[in-house]
């Protein structure tokens, strides 16, 4: 199993991860292009893929059911801070879904890949 050479074990054995996955979403394709290519350009990702989605929420208490784009943007956590700020920046929803998943494993080759992409 490769963790990464940015993870730190913690006491106990548990591990900080150094690389995961950001999910956000938009209403479609042509909503999100832009910022994916934002991201890309300032390398704050390696790599970011869409997948269309049907969301159901409640927004200012209404039930919605939409067809989204969810986005899946790769990159290392100690991006995430700057990351997490160009989206709230430039993403068109008011209240943008941003959230961080830990990647726990994933290849040496792949990581790699990743840090290769995301140094500026």
């Amino acid at each position: 199993m490769y963790y990464g050479k940015g993870d730190i074990k913690l006491p106990g054995g548990m591990m900080m991860h150094a690389y995961g996955i950001v999910l956000t979403t938009f209403e479609n394709e042509q909503q999100a292009r832009p910022v994916i290519d934002e991201i890309l350009r300032c390398r704050l990702a390696a790599c970011v893929q869409e997948i269309r989605i049907k969301s159901h929420y409640s927004w200012k208490g209404e039930l919605c059911h939409e067809d989204e784009v969810l986005v899946l943007l790769k990159t290392r956590k100690e991006l995430y801070p700057q990351l997490e700020k160009k989206l709230l920046e430039i993403h068109p929803y008011e209240t943008p879904e941003i959230l961080f998943v830990d990647a726990k494993k994933g290849s040496a080759a792949y990581l790699a890949w990743i840090d290769e992409q995301t140094r500026k």
